[in-house]
């Protein structure tokens, strides 16, 4: 039982990482260059990008 939560929470992990991708071709539409999309996909892969903290200092 503990294996299928724990594949299920890497599915929802990987989900929610496809759409950051879907959002991210949004914002490149239209421009020419594709190596800003794959860029800001490298960018998007960083997990203090992905999950920022929300703790206040």
């Amino acid at each position: 039982m503990a294996e299928m939560f724990s594949a299920l929470f890497v599915w929802m992990k990987l989900d929610g990482f496809n759409n950051k991708i879907k959002v991210a071709k949004r914002i490149v539409y239209g421009y020419r260059d594709d190596d800003f999309f794959f860029t800001l996909i490298r960018y998007l892969s960083i997990p203090s990008v992905r999950s920022p903290s929300h703790k206040k200092s």
